[in-house]
């Protein structure tokens, strides 16, 4: 039986809500799984390999973006550190180590896959998403278009997805951060049902838009799962390890700052750093297993210079303006000199969200690279991206079993009508950069509900 376009268009219409912001869902579960693969041998590892783990944890991976789809505020506040420090603090009173039944165990995983969604998108956003504008122009779609990408290229097999997340006591942790909001059980577990909705229809669905959202975008396509490439996923997972390790030492009362640093672009000591401050590659970013205060990240704190005390006008931020966050961006504001060293310092009066300070400054330097004609007495640049002729799956096709085809203009006009306005991209600084889709955006989720309708229609 073929699904009509009225029927499609009506779909669109009941799910475009729960669509709106549930952007990056498989690719956070997924950057979870590869995380995992990082740990060392030892207790967290063998927790977070526990088979009778992988739903708490995933579920933990997907659960911020949980609230977009239920439409509260949860979902902005469950992607920061200050949601991280109440969790911690909750389990510090209710559920201290050490962690002996799989009920705590479940806690401690859930808390680790979503440490793991903050964590990837400061990292994915500051240095990935700036290099793919840079490139392809437009990246409105760019977490749901690596959807399409990692679903067929790599089948990461998340959906679908089995809901474990300790409903009872979120409120409460939520009520005990910062901002105090406290969502309804209801609402929560609304989210996650949307949440597992979405991972359905992207394994549904994938396929259809894959080929012309890669040509839009070929360098992210071509990037996005290449570790040597800044913020891809694969780049992403060793420092989500690094960060459980920190957590880790959190939940049982043994962290310290002096060991918190997890990640830095460049390298300590790298060459070839770019010198033009209007590039994204010219940034730097040191990123800590501690939430820090963004009021304490002042010019006076952090600051660029060459290794002879050459002060550099640089910016030390957290991305989207975060309050408390993780990655300290510092982006120079003048043009770098070529083949020279600096090196970046944070001092001691940067402090972490509970107002611990920094108890030594934390220092990265790198070299920049050479001048053009001067390429022949200097480290070897990088080989230029070349883009590709075309995606590795080909045209990859709707799946053997997505039903009878259908020209999917006809199903966005039918649908345009009904559909209601989603409105421009956030632009609220503190925003995490799940962005509700604009028309456009709205036509692409289109695609889902379209071949999930299919689906259905051949199935009856």
């Amino acid at each position: 039986m073929r699904a009509s376009l009225p029927l499609l268009a009506l779909l669109a219409v009941v799910a475009w809500p729960g669509l709106a912001r549930a952007n990056g869902v498989t690719a956070h579960a997924h950057m979870t799984d590869l995380a995992i693969e990082e740990l060392p041998p030892g207790e967290l590892r063998d927790l977070m390999t526990d088979p009778t783990m992988r739903d708490a944890y995933r579920t933990g991976s997907v659960f911020p973006d949980s609230g977009y789809a239920a439409g509260d505020a949860y979902g902005e506040i469950a992607h920061w550190e200050a949601f991280t420090q109440s969790y911690l603090d909750w389990m510090a009173a209710e559920h201290p180590p050490p962690y002996e039944t799989d009920d705590e165990r479940r806690l401690v995983a859930f808390l680790l896959g979503q440490a793991s969604h903050g964590m990837a998108d400061q990292v994915f956003d500051s240095l990935f998403m700036s290099r793919a504008l840079a490139f392809d122009g437009d990246v409105s779609s760019l977490d749901e278009d690596e959807e399409y990408w990692l679903v067929v290229e790599h089948e990461p097999g998340i959906a679908p997805l089995v809901i474990w997340a300790p409903y009872d006591d979120l409120p409460d942790v939520f009520a005990a951060e910062r901002e105090g909001h406290r969502p309804e059980i209801t609402t929560i577990e609304f989210g996650l049902r949307r949440i597992g909705g979405v991972l359905d229809l992207l394994q549904a669905s994938a396929r259809a838009p894959y080929a012309r959202t890669w040509s839009e975008s070929p360098w992210a396509a071509s990037s996005y799962y290449v570790e040597a490439t800044p913020g891809s996923l694969p780049f992403i997972a060793p420092i989500i390890a690094r960060y459980w390790q920190v957590l880790w030492d959190r939940l049982h009362g043994t962290d310290s700052l002096e060991r918190s640093v997890i990640g830095r672009f460049p390298d300590d000591g790298a060459d070839n750093h770019e010198v033009d401050p209007r590039r994204p590659e010219s940034r730097v970013m040191i990123v800590f297993g501690h939430g820090l205060d963004a009021m304490t990240l002042t010019r006076e704190n952090v600051v660029l210079e060459t290794m002879d005390g050459v002060a550099v006008s640089a910016n030390p931020r957290f991305i989207y303006g975060a309050p408390f966050a993780n990655a300290v961006l510092v982006d120079p504001e003048e043009t770098l000199a070529y083949d020279t060293r600096y090196r970046v310092t944070i001092g001691t009066g940067v402090r972490d969200l509970e107002g611990r300070a920094l108890p030594a400054p934390v220092v990265s330097t790198f070299r920049t690279r050479c001048a053009a004609d001067r390429l022949g007495d200097c480290p070897a640049l990088p080989d230029p991206w070349t883009e590709p002729s075309g995606p590795p799956a080909g045209d990859a096709g709707p799946r053997a079993d997505a039903g009878p085809t259908l020209d999917a203009t006809d199903a966005v006009d039918a649908a345009s009508s009904l559909a209601p306005d989603a409105g421009a991209p956030s632009t609220s600084p503190s925003g995490c950069g799940c962005h509700a889709p604009s028309a456009a955006r709205g036509a692409r989720w289109l695609w889902v509900i379209v071949s999930l309708a299919l689906v259905l229609a051949r199935r009856r």
